[in-house]
């Protein structure tokens, strides 16, 4: 399924003001660093790359980063940033088959409708033992269903029917930066949303919660997700895979 519409072209200098270089989360960006770990030169995919706002953590860890995004209007800025950008659908994402070691996502999931045809695209370009490094907003608790636009002086969230409602929100997205009501906001359930992961064949082997700017309860969440290694062909050959002689 295609994404659909750019629904950033229009927004970003708007969006680069209000959540630019100097506003990246600190755990998030910790996070993506130690995930990414040393690049040595190896090409990371970065999927809905936006303005280029998590550019320079993947080129500092030596990678060569390309960014995808749907958005030109978002790629005016991306290119100032990334070393290689391209306008891309990314549930049709033009990599090559097991071609790249490290896909990085960074905060998209509630811009689309269909997460798992991403998840499916990474899977596929993915090397055996490749890595998917993904961080975005709490499927529990963000989302039209939560208020927390009072959170740090009440110390209390305002929760609403809604969380298992799957789709395009028609209401905010009550975490109070106003880009749901720019760009719309799709809501998952946790379980949808680690649902496209698992559904992709990609292993889950770490999962982090961000506290951000919350105070009563985390706003993001972090994983990693590794495609498995092929099976070793001469494991026939291993004295220990094959079953035991009857005695005689």
């Amino acid at each position: 399924m295609v994404s659909g519409a750019a629904r950033y072209d229009g927004h970003s200098e708007w969006y680069d003001q209000h959540f630019g270089s100097g506003h990246r989360p600190a755990e998030e960006l910790a996070f993506l660093r130690q995930a990414l770990g040393a690049g040595r030169g190896q090409v990371c995919v970065e999927l809905a790359c936006g303005t280029g706002l998590w550019a320079e953590p993947i080129a500092a860890a030596g990678y060569r980063a390309a960014g995808f995004d749907i958005s030109a209007d978002q790629l005016r800025f991306a290119r100032r940033r990334h070393r290689a950008v391209a306008r891309a659908d990314i549930c049709l994402l033009p990599v090559r088959d097991e071609s790249v070691p490290v896909v990085v996502g960074m905060f998209f999931h509630t811009d689309l409708e269909d997460f798992a045809a991403v998840v499916r695209q990474v899977a596929r370009c993915l090397r055996p033992g490749g890595r998917f490094i993904y961080a975005g907003l709490h499927p529990c608790f963000i989302g039209p269903f939560v208020n927390r636009m009072s959170e740090s002086d009440d110390n209390q969230l305002q929760f609403l029917p809604g969380y298992g409602s799957v789709g395009w929100a028609n209401r905010a997205s009550g975490d109070g930066t106003g880009l749901g009501g720019r760009v719309g906001f799709h809501h998952k359930s946790l379980a949808s949303f680690l649902g496209a992961i698992v559904s992709s064949g990609l292993r889950i082997c770490d999962v982090r919660e961000f506290a951000s700017t919350g105070v009563v309860l985390p706003r993001n969440i972090g994983l990693v997700a590794e495609k498995r290694e092929a099976r070793s062909e001469t494991r026939d050959q291993d004295p220990r895979s094959k079953p035991d002689r009857p005695l005689s």
